[in-house]
């Protein structure tokens, strides 16, 4: 038996220890496995171990994350979404919030940040953190408008209270900055993986054999929803290209999701059905990883997927699409293979070459190994997540309750309609400034004197869209094309570029078809220097010039809509990035009319409009 005073000397060390933990919630639907719920897992498990954090979490949903995180000894709670309304919700999470005295209310997913705010304002907790995991996949119907609610709801939440808004890529950072939220709370953390749990324990020709693989074949495999935005139909394309070459070729797609019926019909009708293996959802994820020769990911947009980290873990050489994060991850021809998205001969084209050369497969996989050791450890990314809550109790003092209010219904309401009312206010004056800058960009297509006047003077012209992959890509070239040998210089850049992302591939077979070669194209950031040093600059619609004055307000004179000079056109150029082939051919149409307009004011140099007639 403990004599008393030993007794009272544990709990005092207990409190001690307690005193000076950082206590962390974490607030999740979990009504999936996929990547949020396989990172949220990854990072718990460092922050259990961590002496100076107490982690606890609650879940809308009884599953797998609940599963594991219990295996941690970390102390779960489920409040069925099912059975409980939105607002019993938040009444338990309150409850539960201020019985564990909680410093940071951590949330993951749309519903969980609007529910969560309200609880941790009405419990009194001071900060609130949320990870953003990538951007939303395409929804309809009555999906779509809830979501849209949600959406609106957080954005207000997120604005009026969250102290920290990370987000899992560089790209996804930039994006959400475009999107308004503040610079200074948006902290980009990249997913990890623990290296030291990610290992097959199966012996892959026995997986092969289960899963109906024959023991000679050459195996690509991919692993995640089956969404759209995963673009599987691609991968199956590519998979028809394969196998008219490598017979022996399977391909295994694991994962489940609303497109697995409309993948069995499309793998029917491209005659690939007998090669390809829909594994469904896994629990030996390792082990059917193991399995596959290649890893391929088609995505039409990532943050960080969790699949390729552990692919890459595993030594897998990998072919991926160079969308959102994937090349912070992935470097061309170093660690792996990046392909244009929606282009299933280059995706076909890159598995090939590494089934077929077994020393670039080797050279790649080992480097992906090294990649992820050295850099997407679970340890590097949540120990840059203690340091944020660190520095958000820091400015608290010790008691990190300090400067938490505990808020009451109305007094919430009262924010919460504040803050609608600021996101209104800022629509309505993006609106009105929309609206004067179409006014005056109409007025100068009236009296276009002003800028003939700089562009027969121009020595230097800048055309800017979003990404510069299509359009500004295609009339930059446009521009080189026709000007060439007259010393003007031509640029391109994005207001929201991804440095090196290649062109569309859509873009590029459409570009070619007119002589104009997208193919070697790189996107290129805009910058100060590339704005300063322009005499002219040229945008694609009224929202980019509206951005523009915001970003560069002494480049307002001298930036104009392309299409300023070209009255039979309509005003702006839409961007036809998920449209079909005559959306692009509309939109390079109008472009090139816009050019030859251009052109044509250019008095110093004649004989290009020669060439463009």
């Amino acid at each position: 038996m403990i004599p008393i005073a030993e007794r009272w000397s544990v709990l005092s060390e207990r409190e001690v220890v307690r005193s000076l933990q950082i206590r962390v919630c974490h607030f999740m639907s979990a009504d999936l496995w996929a990547g949020a719920e396989v990172q949220l897992g990854t990072v718990a498990s460092y922050l259990a171990a961590r002496p100076d954090i107490d982690v606890t979490a609650v879940l809308l949903n009884e599953g797998r994350l609940a599963s594991e995180l219990r295996a941690m000894g970390i102390e779960v709670a489920v409040v069925d979404e099912q059975r409980y309304s939105s607002a019993a919700i938040v009444a338990f999470l309150v409850r539960f919030l201020r019985a564990h005295d909680i410093h940071i209310l951590h949330t993951h997913r749309y519903k969980d940040t609007v529910l969560g705010t309200l609880a941790a304002k009405l419990a009194g907790v001071p900060r609130i953190v949320r990870t953003v995991h990538g951007l939303p996949e395409p929804l309809s119907g009555w999906e779509r408008i809830r979501f849209r609610t949600y959406s609106a709801v957080e954005k207000v939440a997120l604005r009026s209270f969250a102290d920290r808004v990370i987000a899992v890529s560089e790209d996804l950072a930039r994006t959400l900055e475009a999107q308004g939220h503040r610079r200074s709370a948006v902290v980009p953390i990249h997913n990890g993986v623990d290296v030291s749990k990610i290992r097959s324990t199966s012996d892959r020709w026995e997986v092969r054999r289960q899963l109906g693989i024959p023991a000679g074949a050459i195996v690509f495999g991919t692993l995640g929803r089956l969404s759209a935005v995963k673009d599987h139909r691609t991968l199956l394309r590519a998979a028809q290209r394969v196998i008219r070459r490598q017979p022996n070729a399977r391909f295994l797609i694991v994962g489940d999701g609303p497109l697995r019926d409309d993948l069995f019909i499309s793998a029917s009708e491209l005659g690939v059905s007998r090669a390809c293996v829909f594994a469904g959802t896994r629990d030996d994820v390792y082990d059917v990883l193991g399995a596959m020769d290649v890893f391929v990911l088609s995505s039409l947009h990532e943050g960080i997927p969790m699949a390729l980290l552990e692919a890459m873990a595993l030594g897998k050489p990998v072919v991926a699409t160079g969308v959102g994060g994937v090349p912070e991850i992935v470097t061309h021809r170093e660690n792996g293979l990046l392909v244009r998205r929606h282009d299933d001969r280059a995706l076909a084209e890159a598995c090939l070459e590494i089934a077929g050369t077994p020393l670039l497969a080797s050279r790649l996989g080992s480097a992906a190994r090294e990649t992820i050791a050295e850099h997407f450890s679970h340890a590097i990314g949540g120990n840059t997540l203690v340091d944020v809550y660190r520095s958000l109790s820091a400015t608290d003092g010790r008691d990190t309750r300090v400067s938490g209010r505990d808020l009451s219904a109305p007094r919430l309401a009262w924010e919460l309609t504040g803050g609608l009312i600021r996101v209104v206010g800022r629509r309505a004056s993006r609106a009105f400034g929309n609206r004067r800058a179409r006014q005056e960009m109409n007025q100068i297509r009236r009296s276009p004197s002003r800028l003939q006047r700089a562009l027969e003077s121009a020595s230097s012209i800048l055309v800017v869209c979003h990404g510069n992959i299509i359009r500004s890509a295609f009339a930059g070239e446009l521009l080189k094309q026709h000007l060439a040998g007259t010393g003007v210089c031509i640029r391109s850049a994005g207001l929201a570029a991804v440095s090196g992302n290649p062109s569309h591939p859509i873009a590029v077979r459409i570009a070619g078809s007119r002589g104009i070669d997208l193919e070697h194209h790189a996107a290129s950031p805009l910058d100060a220097e590339s704005v300063a040093a322009s005499d002219v600059v040229f945008v694609m619609d009224v929202s980019q010039l509206v951005a523009m004055r915001r970003r560069f307000p002494e480049a307002r004179p001298k930036t104009f809509l392309l299409t300023c000079l070209a009255g039979d056109t309509p005003l702006e150029v839409p961007d036809p990035v998920d449209g079909d082939d005559p959306r692009f051919e509309a939109c390079f149409d109008q472009i090139s009319q816009a050019v030859r307009c251009i052109i044509a004011a250019m008095s110093a140099v004649p004989r290009v409009n020669e060439r463009l007639d």
